[in-house]
């Protein structure tokens, strides 16, 4: 394994005066994750504009596996460092290609010169060692348009840097640059990947999960932490609050119009992670709706919702499809968690037809004279809350909030 990973950022490079801020939080994030895999010491510098990991002992597979899901990160480089010598650059080169079947396979060797006093150019020095590679590996053949492999070396400052392939990362900015957010999570595809599309902007997230005990069982519970294991890791850790919701449907479906109670359902969910936000210092809401994919979610309810909540709500998925969303989904880990059968109590209690084109009015004054605060406030106050690792592992169960 490699004990030097060149991490090349996304968008940090963007910045002006705050770069500095950035590229902090983003070495702390790297800092987190690397101390939760790596028992050995480590440094993590900026160079260049891209981040330079090292310690004296290799990088196990795990360490690249999490930080590859570290926002703001745009590319992970695991690289041999040799001295700086055209001489040493074989070195570099014998560690990737000795042991591998090589036969009948193309390569290209790409050099950059950032260091000028460096004697060679870059063509100069891709010549050369693309020559020493074809005396030693005569199997291999060069192609320059489209071959097998890449060969990289990049002369700096310090080191010459030798590399064959590029481990990509979620890319966007550091989570915790972009301010603290309630997420509503569910056990569906959609607020999984709304959590990991903020995370690539930079939120850092609270989650808040609806339990609909007794009208659901264990198994929905069991089922959204499997996937906060997942969604933590995107998050660098995080806190998850399960929110008895089931007595409060059960009071809004026995006392509204039927055709209301999914958008007055969502209308309480807000309200008590409003109430979460303002203990924990939160700005804004995000939830996972897509415009038009249930009753909900159409411009007009939206609307009603938005008009009515006491903070922001973010929803990064409203011109997404299903089909992407279940694609982004797969990509990041969540598919397969996503997929495990549960109960919904929103199903459970949902009116045959319920109404597309909610009257702003009649949702307003329902909650006006049904603000119930006690009843939200004992919700939140007897909510199980779980906090979660870098590593995606439930590190504790906290107590109720008081």
């Amino acid at each position: 394994m490699f004990s030097t990973i060149l991490i090349n950022v996304d968008e940090l490079w963007l910045k002006g005066d705050n770069r500095a801020y950035y590229y902090s939080i983003m070495k702390r994030n790297i800092s987190q994750v690397v101390r939760a895999l790596h028992p050995h010491k480590f440094s993590c510098v900026n160079q260049y504009q891209r981040l330079f990991l090292k310690s004296s002992q290799a990088f196990s597979s795990e360490v690249m596996d999490a930080l590859s899901k570290v926002s703001g990160i745009h590319s992970l480089i695991p690289a041999i460092a040799v001295p700086l010598k055209l001489d040493k650059i074989m070195e570099g080169v014998d560690f990737f290609l000795s042991g591998q079947k090589l036969d009948n396979l193309t390569f290209k060797i790409r050099a950059s010169r950032s260091n000028k006093q460096f004697p060679q150019t870059s063509m100069e020095i891709a010549r050369e060692i693309g020559h020493q590679v074809l005396v030693k590996y005569p199997a291999l053949s060069v192609d320059v348009k489209r071959p097998n492999m890449y060969i990289d070396v990049r002369v700096l400052d310090d080191k010459i840097y030798v590399s064959q392939k590029n481990i990509l990362g979620p890319g966007g900015l550091p989570v915790g640059t972009s301010g603290h957010i309630i997420t509503l999570i569910s056990g569906g595809f959609d607020s999984p990947v709304a959590s990991y599309l903020m995370s690539k902007r930079g939120c850092r997230q609270t989650f808040a999960f609806f339990y609909a005990y007794p009208f659901v069982g264990e198994e929905v519970k069991n089922k959204i932490l499997k996937l906060m294991e997942v969604i933590s890791q995107y998050q660098i850790g995080c806190d998850l609050y399960i929110i008895p919701f089931g007595d409060i449907q059960n009071t809004i479906a026995k006392n509204c119009w039927e055709e209301y109670r999914t958008i007055l359902f969502r209308k309480y969910m807000i309200e008590v992670a409003a109430l979460l936000a303002k203990r924990i210092r939160a700005s804004a809401i995000l939830t996972g709706d897509s415009l038009g994919q249930v009753s909900s979610q159409t411009i007009t309810n939206i609307s009603v919702l938005d008009q009515l909540s006491p903070l922001p709500i973010f929803r990064p998925l409203l011109g997404h499809n299903k089909a992407e969303i279940i694609e982004i989904s797969r990509q990041v880990g969540f598919h397969d968690i996503s997929t495990i059968p549960h109960d919904d109590a929103c199903a459970l209690f949902a009116p045959k037809h319920p109404t597309t084109k909610a009257d702003f009015h009649y949702v307003k004054s329902f909650y006006e004279n049904n603000p119930w605060p006690e009843i939200l406030d004992a919700a939140l106050n007897q909510s199980e809350i779980f906090h979660f690792t870098p590593l995606g592992i439930i590190a504790s169960a906290k107590p109720k909030i008081k």
